[in-house]
């Protein structure tokens, strides 16, 4: 189901200037209202010396040292997952989910990245060594899902735009528009894509000036329909 290679190739989102080693002060949190959740996870990660293991729940206050952080969310044991992910993400930090192999649907993998999710580990036979591998991925700055969830998440609003819809896009601009059209702030964009809020509104403001438009809310009225149409064909 996954191919950490293909993947690292497809989704680094934040240089790494000079080594890729994972940083000394990482700090891994499970968040689960199962106890032997909790337990697991921490069994199984003990065996590095260089991560931290601690437990954040969605009640605790948001005060954590200097360092990397990330946070195992239990989605079966926590249901609301999608505000610590808000909460984290915001801060600067990253999260993780942790689903069952019955979880969502690649819809609903899509949305956890769009939210900001940096990776997505399913309960399965090879469960300890993708653990490992996505805590990995995330440190360095990288996405760790599925490929063809990757895939959708990079490449699908390109599939799917008509060439003669609008004029030419850079890849990134092809990012921004597509996330632009889920009403995703500028805030939020720079947390998907990986980049400072002012970068994503430096792109966000170039968009705006080639499609000729003067907001974001005439963007979609002038546009959405293309997309609409696109993804339901």
């Amino acid at each position: 189901m996954y191919r950490p290679g293909v993947c690292a190739k497809l989704v680094q989102t934040e240089p790494i200037m000079g080594t890729t080693h994972i940083p000394l002060e990482l700090h891994i949190y499970a968040c689960s209202r199962n106890p032997i959740v909790i337990w697991t996870i921490h069994h199984l990660l003990s065996h590095s010396s260089n991560w931290r293991l601690g437990i954040w729940l969605p009640t605790q206050l948001l005060v954590v040292p200097p360092g990397v952080h990330i946070l195992l969310i239990d989605v079966s044991s926590v249901p609301e997952w999608p505000e610590p992910v808000r909460k984290w993400t915001d801060a600067g930090h990253r999260t993780m989910l942790i689903v069952n192999g019955g979880w969502g649907t690649g819809a609903a993998e899509l949305r956890a990245l769009h939210l900001g999710v940096r990776g997505i580990v399913h309960i399965a036979a090879d469960f300890v060594q993708q653990l490992s591998e996505a805590i990995q991925f995330v440190a360095q700055g990288q996405l760790f899902a599925s490929s063809d969830v990757l895939d959708e998440f990079y490449y699908g609003s390109r599939r799917i735009r008509p060439s003669s819809a609008t004029p030419h896009l850079s890849f990134r601009e092809e990012q921004v528009m597509d996330l632009l059209m889920k009403a995703l702030t500028n805030r939020r964009i720079a947390v998907v894509l990986g980049i400072s809020e002012r970068t994503a509104k430096f792109h966000v403001c170039n968009l705006l000036r080639k499609l000729q438009v003067r907001t974001r809310k005439e963007l979609m009225e002038k546009y959405g329909d293309v997309f609409v149409q696109h993804k339901s064909a």
